[in-house]
């Protein structure tokens, strides 16, 4: 970064692995945030291109899956009154599991582009072509993820008959977010460090949790300005879109430091 005495963007070093497992790295959430926005400014070019051939190929998922497991998307939602025996639940939960599923390497190009972003380094079409050839793992960690989330889920639905039930919805989406957050860094590993699904898992698990607080005061952060943004015709998603996925470049920054062979 600029050593000029007029840049106050803050200087957030690179992490360690060795140190982030033994929860040796404090984060601050303002500096992370900042820094998130000050590298969103400069590479929005680069994250909108993505955005649009994300949009593309998710269309093109869409159609053929729509094909493979057909439903009438536009008479469920006109229906006033939905008869659960009609509706094609099969269909739409496979639909939706293997739309998440076939569109989660796509989804890691821009995640790719955040993690060089926040170490300082230029996207590259190498690089994206680089983070296509993981696909493999990364679609087995969005699996992994599926299931795990769809297991507790379900555990804590099971105690319904137990607890309130209005207790058990509660435990299910706090157990929810804390998934997603736990398990944010998995697909950065794979890309970065080449780790296979399951290892990448477990090593996003360990770190988050040495330090879950101030992640998740980013994140929630960011889901406010995310909501924020969203306000005035969807506009200001242009800008915040890219943030989040910058965020979590952020963090991975701060607490693995990018290796020096990834492009």
């Amino acid at each position: 970064m600029s050593d000029n005495s007029n840049n106050t963007t803050p200087v957030i070093p690179r992490g360690d692995f060795a140190q982030a497992l033994r929860g040796e790295i404090k984060l601050s959430v303002g500096p992370m945030l900042q820094r998130a926005w000050e590298i969103t400014l400069r590479s929005l070019p680069w994250m909108l291109g993505v955005f649009v051939l994300l949009l593309l190929i998710n269309l093109l998922v869409s159609n053929v899956l729509g094909m493979l497991f057909p439903f009438d998307e536009e008479a469920i939602t006109t229906q006033t009154t939905i008869d659960l025996e009609q509706l094609p639940i099969g269909n739409i939960i496979a639909s939706s599991l293997l739309q998440e599923i076939l569109m989660a390497p796509f989804s890691a190009l821009l995640i790719y582009v955040g993690l060089v972003n926040a170490a300082e380094r230029k996207p590259s079409l190498e690089g994206l072509r680089g983070t296509l050839q993981h696909a493999p793992q990364i679609m087995l960690v969005a699996l992994f993820k599926i299931v795990i989330t769809a297991v507790s889920v379900a555990v804590l639905v099971g105690l319904g008959s137990l607890i309130s039930g209005g207790f058990a919805l509660l435990l299910a989406v706090l157990v929810v977010i804390y998934l997603q957050l736990s398990l944010m860094l998995a697909v950065p590993f794979v890309i970065d460090r080449q780790l296979n699904a399951f290892r990448a898992l477990i090593a996003s698990f360990l770190v988050i949790n040495k330090t879950m607080f101030p992640v998740l005061g980013l994140m929630a952060l960011m889901g406010i300005i995310l909501l924020i943004s969203a306000i005035p015709l969807l506009l200001g998603l242009i800008f915040t879109l890219p943030m989040a996925f910058n965020a979590v470049g952020v963090v991975y920054h701060s607490l693995i430091g990018l290796d020096d062979e990834t492009i």
